[in-house]
């Protein structure tokens, strides 16, 4: 009988230990939501005041052009992707733009490619190069399974809609997905939900999780036909 006692004891060391991680990662998730909801807003009032000023939105385009040389292989010269699984950056919210480049930067996203070249450019750099591509007109890639556009559409509007807008071109710091690339959406939808590719994110894994294969297919196919 006795030996039950360190087996309890065991066991309480054992429950005591993951309610802390449990508190310790929902104090991580509180203070990265708090993180990014403060990175949108800076960005916002940044661009916001950049759009008063034509003069200055007009250099920080050019000078956001000037930054894209390498951009150009994967995302195309007119922001339109030509490499595989790349996206669209055509028409993309700015705010979105400067925002995935500060996780490639910190780890919070990863990509051999990325990853360091976000580390190359400044704040400023980030948004001229977010304000350049947000400049061009997005043309809807296409593709995918037309059947599924019926099925695409009522998802989107069921789990999508709320943060990336009911025309698909984002919201207050959202990414847009109008017109984005059938293949990159696929991709991106299966690494939330199956938590691959070292990308993190709450909110999308809770979406991601509630769609199979075919749910992936439907809203990216929907989403890659929608101007």
């Amino acid at each position: 009988m006795r030996s039950g006692v360190p087996t309890r004891h065991w066991l309480l060391s054992l429950f005591i230990i993951v309610v802390a991680l449990m508190l310790m990662s929902q104090t991580t998730i509180a203070n990265s939501m708090e993180e990014t909801v403060k990175l949108r807003e800076k960005l916002e009032s940044r661009i916001a005041e950049i759009a008063k000023n034509k003069k200055l939105h007009a250099q920080m385009v050019s000078e956001g052009h000037d930054r894209t040389v390498l951009c150009r292989s994967c995302h195309g010269d007119d922001g339109i992707a030509v490499k595989p699984l790349a996206p669209n950056l055509a028409g993309q919210n700015p705010a979105y733009i400067v925002d995935q480049f500060q996780r490639f930067g910190d780890g919070r996203r990863n990509d051999y490619l990325m990853s360091n070249l976000a580390k190359t450019f400044s704040f400023e750099d980030k948004i001229k190069i977010a304000l350049y591509y947000a400049d061009m007109k997005m043309k809807p890639s296409g593709g995918g399974d037309l059947s599924l556009l019926p099925a695409g559409e009522r998802l989107y509007k069921e789990v999508c809609v709320k943060c990336h807008g009911k025309n698909g071109r984002g919201q207050e710091g959202y990414a847009r997905l109008a017109g984005q690339r059938h293949d990159y959406v696929v991709k991106m939808l299966k690494e939330f939900r199956d938590r691959t590719g070292k990308r993190t994110n709450i909110w999308m894994t809770g979406v991601a999780i509630r769609l199979d294969d075919r749910d992936m297919e439907a809203v990216a196919t929907y989403l890659a036909n929608l101007d």
